[in-house]
């Protein structure tokens, strides 16, 4: 898919690998819609000041999301690529997981998403010419960990719940990637850890990097397949 002039919604924007694929897309001239709590750099929406809206609000709360379809709908009447990238953890044993953490991640993971696609859906279905929904995931979807039962649980939830969506999805025209990296240098961790572990982990602009390759070989003018999994991991291997 060419990104040039795609319409891009992105949860989860403001920082991390949701920042990450925010400049890659606007680099690759896309519109690029960043939903998020603390909104997007001022100096990046400066520099794109055409190509960005800078929608505020919480992945948790509905309302929010359907505040944010209906003003992309305003301003473009599509959504070309919708990339769930919002997400949270708390890693700890299961009877140590406070259980607000354990709701947060289960609004955020699972609802959050649910109420993404639900309301994108819609306005995604409309034309008939190329769509996707990319999913950030995680390793611990399908791979063990200790201290991250809650938050797998979740995870793997959500890509059950997206490879349901990819059939369902699949008559309309909208292809679904679901993007599974391991540990990845963002404020999701730690500080402590992330200090002590960083050098043995991915950055965010490699996510990025992989997911808007992933892009670009599917469903272009001179191939008809689709990439629908990204498994990313350290070449180091899990922490």
């Amino acid at each position: 898919m060419n990104l040039n002039n795609a319409v891009i919604l992105i949860t989860g924007a403001s920082k991390g690998i949701g920042l990450a694929m925010a400049e890659l897309c606007l680099q690759h001239n896309a519109f690029v819609c960043m939903f998020s709590r603390s909104g997007a750099p001022i100096e990046l929406i400066e520099q794109y000041k055409d190509r960005i809206i800078d929608i505020h609000g919480s992945i948790q709360h509905e309302d929010d999301i359907i505040r944010c379809i209906q003003t992309i709908k305003e301003r473009f009447g599509t959504i070309d690529i919708l990339i769930n990238n919002a997400g949270v953890a708390s890693f700890a044993s299961l009877w140590d997981i406070a259980s607000e953490d354990a709701h947060s991640m289960i609004q955020t993971n699972l609802l959050g998403l649910f109420y993404s696609v639900k309301h994108a859906f819609p306005l995604m279905k409309q034309e008939k010419k190329p769509k996707f929904v990319v999913t950030i995931h995680s390793i611990a979807a399908t791979t063990i960990f200790t201290q991250s039962s809650v938050y797998a649980a979740t995870k793997s939830g959500a890509l059950a719940m997206m490879k349901s969506f990819r059939i369902e999805a699949r008559p309309f025209g909208i292809s679904v990637i679901d993007v599974l990296p391991g540990a990845t240098a963002t404020e999701i961790w730690d500080k402590e850890f992330l200090q002590q572990n960083k050098h043995r982990m991915m950055k965010p602009e490699e996510i990025a990097q992989s997911v808007v390759s992933a892009l670009q070989l599917s469903r272009n003018e001179s191939n008809t397949l689709c990439i629908e999994e990204l498994v990313l991991r350290p070449w180091t291997g899990d922490l």
